[in-house]
């Protein structure tokens, strides 16, 4: 059962009716919907924020109004003020319950890779992946099984595990983690290329002058 939180409705207003809300503890925030216009509406703060504590951003939430209408909603961008660490405004987005959204998801890395344990360096190059679901079943994240990676290998886009009813987005080649060669063979590699290039300077001047000798000849 999707979490619900009462809100009530605002009009457009000047900044410094937005400023008084923030000052009661309430959040300014806009519903966006294909079959309406937007609504202008404010929240509690406290419970928005204990709600993306617990449910995260890819939840359904519901949204009560006083004359007991109720939306369906996803949150679509948060605002914030870094500074004193508060939210400034929400963008939520209405849903259907009934038709697929597209939503990013994270991806969490189950286990250490044997070639962790054997020196190598684990690497999440991708963190988040997109997904086209139904609201109801979005996953808080998708698993993601390294421990049989050994060195120089890596896993793609295309070998995550879901659910049938999830349709993956992202590039299907892109990589998502990979286990690199241990850093004292990537330095010593490193070290070498710089040699060869080194010397490879220092012969240039030698073949250069042999060139011009046996040309003066």
């Amino acid at each position: 059962m999707a979490t619900q939180l009462s809100v009530k409705r605002r009009e457009s207003r000047p900044r410094s009716i937005l400023t008084a809300l923030r000052r009661e503890g309430r959040i300014p925030a806009v519903v966006y919907g294909s079959a309406k216009e937007n609504e202008l509406i404010h929240l509690e703060g406290s419970d928005l924020i204990r709600f993306l504590q617990q449910q995260g951003l890819t939840s359904v939430l519901e949204l009560k109004y006083p004359d007991g209408k109720i939306d369906q909603v996803m949150v679509r961008e948060l605002q914030h003020d870094r500074i004193k660490d508060k939210i400034l405004h929400v963008d939520f987005k209405q849903v259907k319950m009934n038709e697929p959204v597209e939503v990013e998801v994270a991806v969490n890395l189950v286990g250490e890779p044997k070639g962790v344990k054997e020196g190598g360096i684990l690497q999440q190059q991708l963190r988040t992946v997109l997904i086209r679901t139904l609201p109801g079943a979005i996953p808080d994240h998708i698993d993601l099984d390294i421990s049989g990676m050994s060195i120089g290998d890596n896993v793609q886009v295309r070998d995550l595990k879901h659910d049938e009813k999830m349709e993956l987005l992202s590039d299907p080649d892109e990589v998502v983690a990979s286990v690199l060669p241990p850093q004292v063979e990537q330095e010593k590699e490193a070290e070498e290329r710089d040699e060869r290039a080194a010397e490879a300077e220092q012969a240039e001047p030698e073949l250069v002058d042999a060139e011009k000798e046996e040309n003066e000849s």
